[in-house]
């Protein structure tokens, strides 16, 4: 019978269940939402975890593999996620478990040359996501007549939206006469999503040839690229990365036409380094990447999300003047953006 693991109080449950994750040869990889078990005898046979919409940490004690316990261990953490509200759910599968997945409804969405493949089940579904896309797209086209040449992209998470922001979608604008702008779509960043979006629109107002789209769990999502939001320098970010570029590549940039696609230099972050080289690896031939540098200040300050929202904490907004357009400026200065960073203080 599926129950719920307490791995943080219960010191002999946690001992049990990180050796049972050593038994099938795998590693504890938080956070969880809820962890799972199952029991034999008082021994932890089967277990699994669950990080919001993300499940993970699934193994079956070598002695019981080939039985029941897998399905049962899966539908349980299924009907358990549903009944807290949650009926999508996304996974990272090794190439043998790929098939004991679909026959539980998983459906594979990209895979990596190792065969590791990331997979989701539930509505709605990437080809939902995708119909979305297209449909924003034919509905600017009829507005303002389709255009030649190449169609360039830019994802990013502007949190809040920066002059250097501003800077890498001109850059991206010299050439080509359409952009698909995608921007974060999870509510896990210090500046709201809404806002967040608000924020780069306004920014962006008066340029010309922008489509923008939310990225769901499909672009640099905590449910397709965690480490992206953890900042884990680590072999599984490689994976993750080459997952998030190969589905880019294969379905979202087909839907559009996207040809190319601009990214900004983080020098000092390692996982987006990380993530800029697999797209290089993966888009190779295929689509043209963009990597454009950091920009500074008149003063030689490198402009930056985290320098921008740094300052706003220390309550002197004016002080953001130089590293932000008119628009992010005004709104932080209103009663909704000091309403807003008072809050980061909580």
């Amino acid at each position: 019978m599926l129950e719920r693991l307490n791995i943080t109080k219960y010191l002999d449950v946690r001992e049990k269940w990180e050796q049972l994750l050593t038994d099938a040869g795998l590693k504890r990889d938080p956070p969880y939402s809820v962890v799972y078990g199952i029991y034999e005898d008082d021994r932890l046979v089967a277990t699994g975890a669950r990080d919001d919409k993300r499940l993970k940490c699934i193994a079956i004690d070598p002695q019981y593999q080939g039985g029941n316990l897998f399905n049962e261990l899966l539908s349980g953490m299924i009907m358990d996620a549903s009944d807290t509200g949650i009926d999508k759910l996304f996974l990272y599968a090794k190439p043998e478990a790929v098939i004991a997945f679909s026959h539980l409804g998983f459906q594979s969405l990209a895979s990596t040359p190792q065969g590791i493949t990331f997979m989701e089940r539930g509505e709605l579904s990437l080809d939902d996501y995708l119909d979305r896309l297209r449909e924003t797209a034919e509905a600017y086209e009829r507005e303002h007549r389709a255009t030649r040449g190449p169609i360039e992209s830019i994802v990013m998470n502007a949190n809040p939206f920066t002059s250097g922001h501003r800077a890498l979608i001109e850059n991206a604008l010299t050439r080509a006469k359409r952009l698909h702008l995608f921007i974060l779509s999870e509510d896990i960043s210090t500046v709201p999503t809404e806002i967040r979006l608000r924020l780069v629109m306004e920014g962006t107002s008066d340029l010309n040839g922008i489509i923008y789209h939310p990225t769901e769990s499909y672009i640099i999502s905590n449910a397709s690229f965690p480490s992206y939001f953890l900042k884990k320098e680590s072999e599984t970010t490689k994976t993750q990365a080459t997952l998030d570029a190969i589905l880019f590549r294969d379905k979202i940039a087909p839907a559009l036409g996207i040809t190319n696609r601009t990214v900004g230099d983080e020098p000092y972050d390692p996982v987006t380094s990380i993530y800029n080289n697999c797209l290089e690896e993966q888009f190779e031939g295929k689509i043209k990447l963009t990597i454009m540098p950091r920009i500074n200040t008149d003063k030689g300050t490198p402009i930056s999300g985290s320098l921008v929202r740094s300052i706003l904490m220390t309550g002197k907004v004016k002080d953001i003047r130089p590293f932000v357009p008119q628009t992010t400026y005004r709104f932080f200065n209103s009663r909704e953006g000091r309403k807003l960073v008072r809050s980061w203080h909580k």
